[in-house]
């Protein structure tokens, strides 16, 4: 008997000395287990984007919208690479400058009515080029003449329409494809992204684009080249060039200064850019790929006539 409860005793002793197992630890906060190892899983930090390196520093205010980025951009037309003969080549040829077509506003002023060529008036000077047979062509057509000596018609004329007025929608468009004449706009893109009722719209420029026309740049602002900073005049004319080309998909290659004032720096950063040429308000008819960034126009003054219009065209100045 006495072994018996020894033998007991001693089986309890073993027991009360075995490990015992250790507590499941209490849930941490914010950590999610997993079987069978457990994970912790950190919020991932942001990756900020790769900066983009700008061309030049730009001290001027940015566009306040945005610009739509529009379908890929295809291949630009390479510049024409000009032949031994280009520094003697020369055009004569008219490139007319227009800005309104539409009737005068009731309290135009004199200078308004100079800018503003009403719609008859315009109808009659497209139709005496038609009747003269005169043929439209763009600015990539003179190029290409004095660079390369590609013929041109023998009575071309390069129809110019300055700043981007909605009205040549309504008034000049109808009658220009009448007589099969396609023009060039010289657009002021911060005024169209802003959607100011009185400029073309973006889609009326892709419109104009799938009808032949030439959309070009005026600068984002139309702020006077002339004396302005390089990096002012970088952002008015690349900020241009880039803000057609993001909204129609191709790159435009002409320029048009504001109000025609340039300087060195206008026609240094046109060539940096890319751009073929340039046009001016200066008064001419001859043309050169030497100068072709100085091209001249004949302004269509609103308060002329018609007879004022043939002698002009016809060449009644230089």
């Amino acid at each position: 008997m006495l072994r018996k409860v020894l033998l007991v005793l001693f089986s309890l002793g073993l027991a009360a000395c075995a490990p015992q197992a250790a507590p499941a630890p209490a849930p941490v906060a914010g950590v999610t287990a997993a079987s069978p190892t457990l994970t912790l899983t950190a919020t991932p930090s942001a990756t900020a984007s790769a900066t983009r390196t700008a061309t030049a520093t730009v001290s001027a205010t940015p566009t306040s919208s945005p610009t739509a980025t529009a379908s890929p951009t295809g291949t630009p037309a390479p510049q024409p690479t000009p032949d031994a003969a280009a520094a003697d080549r020369q055009a004569r040829l008219p490139i007319l400058m227009y800005h309104y077509v539409e009737p005068w506003p009731a309290d135009a002023s004199d200078l308004r009515r100079g800018l503003t060529v009403r719609p008859e008036d315009f109808a009659a000077q497209m139709q005496f080029l038609a009747d003269q047979g005169y043929t439209a062509v763009s600015l990539y057509a003179l190029a290409d003449a004095l660079a390369l000596g590609t013929p041109l018609p023998e009575r071309a004329v390069v129809l110019t329409f300055d700043d981007g007025y909605r009205s040549l929608m309504e008034h000049a468009l109808p009658v220009l494809q009448a007589h099969g004449f396609t023009g060039t706009v010289f657009v002021i893109t911060e005024l169209m992204d802003r959607g100011l009722p009185a400029y073309l719209t973006w889609d009326q420029a892709r419109a104009l684009a799938a009808l032949g026309w030439r959309i070009e740049p005026h600068t984002k602002t139309h702020e006077t080249l002339a004396g302005r900073s390089r990096d002012k005049q970088l952002y008015e004319i690349l900020g241009a060039v880039e803000t057609i080309e993001a909204n129609l998909g191709a790159r435009p290659r002409f320029l048009c200064y504001p109000s025609g004032k340039y300087d060195a720096t206008s026609i240094q950063l046109a060539r940096e850019i890319g751009l073929w040429g340039a046009v001016t308000t200066q008064p001419g008819r001859l043309h050169t790929y030497t100068a072709r960034y100085t091209w001249t126009r004949l302004r269509v003054d609103g308060r002329g006539t018609l007879r004022d219009f043939v002698n002009a065209v016809s060449g009644g100045r230089p």
